[in-house]
C-alpha cells in the first residue's frame, strides 16, 4: 500500500511539522502557474511561504512552497506551488545587454540578484543557480533620436516560458532538504535525448491529441548569405524534429515558409561557416514548430515498460496507427496512486471544446 506523509519546513529547512495526506490534487505545469493541494486528516502547523515535502512511501518525491493553508472539522489543508513561482516577478532591464550577453548569464544573474542577494527578508536559504549553455538572443528595441532607450520591463515567469518555446532553455529546480540547498540549473534541452512510448497500450490506456498551426512557426526556411547574397541555403523540419537540406523526405505540409539572412562566424573561440550558422538558427526557429500542440497521456506509474521522465524531456509518442508525434514534457497531474496523466507541448487548450483527434481503450 503507498502511503503519503506531508512534511512542514521554514524557509531555513527547519522542521515544523508532518502529518499524512488523505486527499491531494499535484499538477506541476512549466507553461501555468497551477497550485496543487494537499489534504491533511488533523491539524497541523503549517505557514504561507513555509516549504512543504511530501513523501512516498518514505521518498522525497514533490516538494514545493506553501500559498494557503486552510483549517475545517480537524483537517488542514495546504495549497503549494512549484519553485518556478518564484519567478513571477517584474524586473527591469537595459534590452541592450542581450546583444552581447548569453541569456542564460543574464537569467542566472537576476535569479541570483533576487535571491541571493543583500535582502536576508528575501534571500532563500542554500540557493544557488547555474547555467551550462550561452545563447544570445534577438530581443527588439527601439533607438530614440537621441539614442536613448527605454528600459524592458521583464516578468521572469513569462520569460522563461519564451525561452523553452523559443530557445529550447528549461530551468531546472532542485531542492535537497537533507543538504538543505536549493538549485536551479539553465540550459539548452539536450535534443540528442529522445525516449519513445507506444500509446494505447495497458500502461498508458487514455490519450487526448490537439494539434494547432500558430502564426510565427515555419517549417522550411531559406538563407541568404550576407557576405554574398547569391549564396543562399534551405532547410526543412521533418516529422522527426530532425532539420536539414533534405526537401524531398518526410516533408512537414503544409509548408510554413520565411526567408531570413545569416552571416558566417569568424570568431577565434568558434568560427562557423555560413551553412553552419544558418543550420542551427534553424534548428532553433523551427523545432518548436513540432511541438505547437496539447497531447494528454495517461500513464502507469508502476509500469516497467514506461518511464517518466522530468519536465523537458524529449518524447516520441507513437499511436496504435504508428503515427509519431515528436513532443515534450511540459507538465503533469497525479490522478490516483497508480497513474500519473501527463501533458506534452506548448498548447493548453480545453479539450472538452476543442478535441481534434481522442483514443481511448476500454
Amino acid at each position: 500500500m503507498t502511503r503519503y506523509r506531508a512534511e512542514i519546513y521554514d524557509k531555513d529547512f527547519n522542521f515544523i511539522s508532518y502529518g499524512p495526506v488523505s486527499e491531494k490534487n499535484i499538477q506541476i505545469d512549466y507553461l501555468v502557474n497551477d497550485v496543487s493541494t494537499i489534504t491533511i486528516p488533523e491539524i497541523i502547523t503549517a505557514s504561507v511561504n513555509n516549504l512543504v515535502a511530501i513523501r512516498q512511501n518514505g521518498l522525497i518525491y514533490m516538494y514545493g512552497v506553501v500559498s494557503d493553508v486552510a483549517y475545517d472539522q480537524g483537517k488542514t489543508t495546504i495549497s503549494f506551488v512549484h519553485f518556478m513561482s518564484k519567478l513571477d516577478v517584474n524586473i527591469q532591464t537595459d534590452p541592450r545587454v542581450f546583444d552581447e550577453t548569453p541569456v542564460e548569464e543574464w537569467l542566472c544573474d537576476r535569479i541570483l540578484d533576487l535571491y541571493d542577494g543583500s535582502d536576508t527578508y528575501q534571500n532563500l536559504t542554500g540557493f544557488s543557480c547555474d547555467y551550462s549553455t550561452q545563447t544570445l538572443i534577438k530581443y527588439e528595441y527601439e533607438v530614440d533620436e537621441e539614442g536613448n532607450v527605454s528600459m524592458a520591463d521583464i516578468n521572469l515567469f513569462s520569460f522563461v516560458q519564451e525561452l523553452l518555446t523559443k530557445e529550447n532553455i528549461i530551468l531546472t529546480w532542485v531542492v535537497d532538504f537533507a543538504l538543505k540547498t536549493i538549485n536551479c540549473s539553465i540550459g539548452k534541452i539536450n535534443t540528442e535525448d529522445v525516449w519513445t512510448v507506444k500509446l494505447g497500450l495497458a500502461d498508458t490506456p487514455d490519450y487526448t491529441i490537439d494539434i494547432h498551426t500558430i502564426e510565427g512557426t515555419y517549417n522550411k526556411i531559406k538563407y541568404y548569405n550576407t557576405a554574398d547574397f547569391t549564396n543562399t541555403v534551405t532547410y526543412f523540419l521533418h516529422s522527426d524534429g530532425t532539420v536539414d537540406t533534405d526537401g524531398t523526405t518526410d516533408r512537414l505540409v503544409p509548408v510554413h515558409y520565411v526567408e531570413k539572412t545569416a552571416t558566417a562566424d569568424d570568431s577565434e573561440e568558434n568560427p562557423r561557416t555560413f551553412e553552419e550558422v544558418a543550420l542551427e538558427d534553424a534548428e532553433t526557429s523551427m523545432l518548436n514548430t513540432n511541438f505547437n500542440h496539447e497531447i494528454i497521456v495517461t500513464f502507469n506509474t508502476e509500469s516497467k515498460l514506461v518511464s517518466v521522465g522530468n519536465i523537458g524531456q524529449l518524447y516520441n509518442l507513437v499511436t496504435p496507427e504508428g503515427v509519431v508525434f515528436s513532443s515534450i514534457l511540459t507538465g503533469f497531474e497525479q490522478i490516483n496512486v497508480k497513474y500519473l496523466r501527463l501533458v506534452f507541448g506548448y498548447i493548453r487548450t480545453n479539450l472538452t471544446t476543442i478535441l481534434k483527434m481522442q483514443r481511448r481503450k476500454k
